[in-house]
């Protein structure tokens, strides 16, 4: 079966691809932050707050939390 030919979006089903857009690159931020603000915490050269708190805190398990961070648990 041949696939339908692709048609430019009505405006309405622009809007909703402009708003996923949106909430993607916003989501890419929050992410961006989050692992800043999650480094920071856990810099072994400052006061450092243990994995184990975060992960409470996050209610994940710490190897989630090593994982946010580019770490092995090793």
């Amino acid at each position: 079966m041949a696939r339908q030919k692709w048609t430019p979006p009505t405006p309405e089903v622009q809007q909703h691809i402009e708003d996923v857009v949106a909430l993607y690159q916003e989501k890419q931020e929050a992410e961006r932050r989050y692992k800043e603000a999650l480094a920071k915490l856990t810099d072994a050269a400052g006061d450092a707050v243990p994995i184990a708190h975060i992960a409470d805190r996050l209610d994940v398990e710490r190897k989630t939390v090593y994982r946010h961070l580019g770490r092995s648990m090793t």
